[in-house]
């Protein structure tokens, strides 16, 4: 993420006192060296006196003002947990941290900064985790003339997570209505499902105009909530919840396809450089709160996912995706530990497909183009 951003990203103190001098003297390291990346983790870490990711992983990623050329892409490409969306022109990638990036022509890219002011702090944040937490892992889409945000408050190996939710009328910093409104928690570890981790939101607009939010990590599993849409949050207090997975995957993500719809999740160890084993997993279902399936039919309930991405030798962990979409085709959006850059976290942005027995992948040979639906695609595109 960006220094801009680092802020956003504290940690909470270990249990032990010797585990608390460790992360806060690896994290001043940390801070004079370089921005650091903070991000919920698959696989829990070992029970042994390892500083959190947030300290190791900010030696790695490159600095704000690096231009770094891979994978087709140019410019500022550090990057953790991206999710994009466009505004007018310009395509803006949003991460870990706050942290936003802005191009032209999805090609070559600049850092645009935080999303908020570093001085920004909105008073039920430390509702259920009172010492310094983070904001991680964002998602965005543009309805009703507004950008809708959900993103994570959380803090390291602490499980009351939450999800908050925000608008604005514009990406554009220099517009003097660039002002993000607050509208609170929607949802947290009281009434989030038993044991989950609220973090990683993902939105999802139906044809029918019902909304959902999809959420979770490896500690319980993945659940989905529907959306008032009038609010954005939950219809009650006590909402109903879909069982999505009961401790499969963290960064989910739902698209629709022509004949179903397709969850997208990671897991894996991340946060680790060229040490990272992260990958992406996928499932199908005729309907949007599941059951969702692999390829041989089996349940995301039971762990039973089909591989969609993983790493190898030059990119060792492959993960949190998001998508985007316009004109004919559809983007999956993610981050890759790249060992050509000491295991930096970098952009990668490439097109979806579509294989013969309806699956999506990123291979072109002898496959279509995923066909978003037009009313999905909208939700990618603002003004």
């Amino acid at each position: 993420m960006d220094f801009n951003g680092l802020i956003f990203t504290f940690m909470l103190p270990i249990k032990t006192i010797v585990m608390k001098s460790l992360l806060q003297s690896t994290f001043l390291i940390a801070l004079l060296a370089a921005p650091a990346i903070v991000s919920a983790q698959t696989t829990p870490p070992p029970a042994s006196a390892t500083p959190p990711p947030a300290a190791s992983s900010a030696r790695r990623q490159p600095r704000a003002d690096t231009n770094i050329v891979n994978n087709g892409l140019k410019g500022n490409l550090g990057v953790h947990d991206p999710v994009m969306v466009k505004a007018g022109d310009t395509y803006y990638v949003l991460a870990t941290g706050m942290s936003m990036k802005s191009s032209k022509d999805m090609v070559n890219w600049k850092n645009a900064g935080s999303l908020w002011d570093r001085n920004t702090k909105f008073s039920w944040w430390n509702n259920d985790i009172p010492d310094k937490v983070g904001l991680w892992a964002p998602d965005i889409h543009y309805a009703n003339g507004q950008y809708h945000l959900y993103y994570s408050v959380s803090a390291w190996m602490n499980f009351k997570s939450s999800i908050g939710y925000a608008t604005n009328t514009t990406l554009d910093k220099s517009n003097p209505e660039y002002k993000w409104v607050d509208h609170g928690q929607v949802i947290g570890y009281k009434n989030g499902g038993e044991g989950v981790n609220c973090i990683d939101p993902n939105a999802f607009t139906d044809k029918d105009g019902k909304e959902w939010l999809l959420y979770g990590s490896y500690k319980s599993g993945l659940r989905m909530v529907e959306l008032d849409p009038k609010t954005g949050k939950p219809f009650n207090d006590t909402p109903e919840l879909y069982t999505i997975t009961t401790s499969l995957g963290e960064g989910s993500f739902i698209i629709k396809g022509p004949e179903y719809y397709y969850i997208f999740a990671s897991r894996g160890k991340c946060c680790a450089g060229i040490e990272s084993t992260y990958q992406m997993v996928m499932g199908r279902s005729k309907t949007v709160t599941g059951p969702y399936l692999n390829k041989n039919g089996e349940s995301w309930k039971d762990n039973k996912y089909s591989l969609f991405l993983a790493g190898n030798y030059d990119e060792p962990g492959r993960g949190h995706n998001g998508f985007f979409a316009q004109g004919d085709t559809t983007y999956i959006v993610y981050h890759a530990y790249t060992r050509s850059q000491g295991g930096a976290s970098l952009l990668n942005i490439k097109p979806l497909y579509i294989d013969a027995e309806g699956w999506p992948t990123i291979e072109a040979a002898d496959n279509k183009l995923f066909k978003m639906p037009e009313f999905e695609k909208k939700v990618f595109n603002g003004k």
